[in-house]
């Protein structure tokens, strides 16, 4: 089902509104004429495409996704206008009208909500291909895309995990741009204590070895009792750029991915930020490690590495057993790994130019769409990688955390702080507004508004009052009904959700449409309720 700009029923318009036009002609250069050619040249090639290659039934959808993309265009674009008229307090701004690059990507956002909310045929990153654009570039106008319209939840959802794939590996291809940015910052990507806002990171303890640095880290720390609350000239956050904005991202997808493998790997605190120093250590003086690769191939390599050097066993299949197990996750990260191309070939050779750490940075003219063919590129498993390519490059940095290796530890990376989210609320019944949550001790639900019964604590008047709605149908006026199950049930729920070893819990479905956790909690209402009833009786 088609979704559109809320806010213009009534008057949806293929083209500027008129508030648009007036500040486009404030503009030094009026760029409406410009902005509409772009537009049509876009639209059309994505047209284009679907008439070459899809069959007759897509191509009305096509158009329709064009004409819906167009509205969202101009619905977007307005908004953007005035938020950058107001952040400026400027009438010309001709800066972000006259961004060809910028105003590109935002047409591709708006055709991919389309695509999206019209079920075309054409997943992503395949309208990129069709518009010859980058996924790097497209990166930037994700988030602007995000705040500047309220979207429904779904499509919100949908672009919030496009950028997670651009994330994890798409901006990471031998022809992205991504490395022309990194060449020019010395050969590396920001740190995350140069990406991120100092209040995005936890507080680290620094205990009187991390005073040290090893000359080898490349890396700059003061030496100074109070370390912890001073800044180094090297881990300064720089002035806000395209790059740093992209690390920032980086840092917070993997913190929150490096979090949720912990406690299922019983890893510590204090192993979590040797990991963590271990993993940045790998994107920022080994870049090259990324070309053509995914993110969470790093991440699990630097698990297991730091987990060994600290005698601290965890199989290497117990580490993808548990990653397979986080939704959305892909078994291709583990089976599908770029052993040898052109890229790393150079870099095991020696020929890097980043140094005694690095790997080799591709260059402009060798991306990875110009392989010669199959025979220049060899895939293997990420235990494959680990041996023949990862170790042979952070084995000497991993073993600095060795308790016995006699040496300076290295200083700990700071870790990105992960923002709690809110408890998940189910409800139980469509017939009734009964929901099931997980027991909060910090939140009271309002007694005049609806009935909360907690197990173990609450009254039984409350359980009968809830028994009684269900059995007779009727629904008292006294609004919505909340059961809230304490933390061991919640945990049991959610372990039955997590038993199958293929494929992500929350792809996994019944006929019926009931997950495990929701099996598991119609379960325990059911045997709650019938305890109260024969209790009362």
């Amino acid at each position: 089902m088609a979704t559109w700009p809320q806010g213009n029923q009534g008057r949806l318009r293929f083209g500027p509104s008129d508030r648009l036009i007036a500040m486009f002609r404030d503009c030094s250069r009026d760029p409406t004429e410009t902005i509409q050619t772009r537009l049509g040249s876009m639209l059309h090639a994505f047209l284009q495409h679907h008439r070459d290659n899809a069959g007759d039934e897509n191509i009305n959808l096509a158009v329709k996704c064009c004409c819906e993309g167009g509205i969202w265009y101009y619905r977007i674009l307005e908004k953007l206008v005035i938020d950058e008229r107001n952040i400026q307090s400027i009438s010309d701004i001709s800066g972000i009208s006259w961004n060809d690059l910028l105003q590109c990507c935002l047409v591709a956002c708006c055709l991919e909500i389309t695509i999206f909310s019209n079920h075309l045929p054409c997943d992503f990153p395949l309208l990129l291909q069709i518009l010859n654009l980058a996924p790097y570039h497209f990166l930037k106008v994700i988030e602007l895309v995000l705040r500047a319209v309220g979207l429904p939840r779904t499509v919100f959802r949908h672009l919030a995990q496009v950028e997670e794939k651009v994330l994890e590996s798409l901006a990471w291809t031998s022809d992205s741009p991504l490395w022309e940015e990194i060449r020019a910052n010395e050969g590396h990507l920001p740190t995350c204590q140069q990406a991120m806002p100092p209040e995005r990171l936890e507080d680290l303890e620094y205990d009187g070895n991390q005073s040290e640095v090893h000359p080898n880290l490349g890396a700059e720390v003061s030496a100074s009792t109070d370390h912890q609350h001073s800044q180094s000239a090297a881990n300064r956050p720089r002035r806000r750029n395209s790059l740093q904005l992209f690390a920032r991202k980086v840092y917070s997808l993997m913190g929150k991915r490096l979090t949720q493998l912990c406690p299922t790997l019983d890893i510590s605190k204090e192993l979590r930020l040797k990991i963590w120093t271990c993993f940045e250590h790998s994107l920022v003086h080994c870049s090259g490690f990324m070309v053509d690769r995914h993110l969470d191939q790093l991440l699990m390599c630097a698990i297991y590495i730091i987990a060994k050097i600290t005698k601290l066993e965890i199989p290497f299949k117990r580490i993808m057993k548990c990653y397979k197990s986080q939704p959305l996750a892909s078994k291709n990260v583990c089976k599908n790994v770029l052993i040898f191309g052109r890229d790393t070939e150079n870099s095991l050779t020696g020929n890097n130019n980043n140094g005694d750490h690095g790997v080799s940075i591709p260059t402009p003219n060798t991306p990875s769409t110009h392989y010669p063919g199959p025979c220049q590129e060899e895939r293997g498993n990420l235990i494959h990688f680990y041996n023949q390519i990862y170790t042979t490059k952070m084995q000497h940095f991993a073993k600095l955390f060795a308790p016995t290796s006699g040496g300076d530890t290295p200083p700990l990376s700071p870790f990105p702080q992960q923002r709690k989210a809110s408890p998940r609320r189910q409800q139980l019944l469509s017939s009734h507004s009964i929901n099931i949550s997980p027991l909060n001790t910090e939140t009271t639900f309002p007694r005049p508004t609806g009935l909360c019964y907690t197990f173990s604590s609450s009254p039984s008047e409350c359980l009968r009052e809830i028994n009684n709605m269900i059995r007779t149908g009727r629904t008292p006026n006294r609004g919505r009904y909340v059961v809230s199950l304490d933390r061991q049930e919640q945990e049991q729920g959610e372990r039955e959700e997590e038993e199958e070893e293929d494929g992500p819990p929350a792809r996994r479905r019944r006929l019926d449409d009931q997950s495990a956790l929701e099996r598991r909690l119609r379960t325990v209402v059911n045997d709650r309720v019938t305890k109260g009833t024969n209790h009362l009786q």
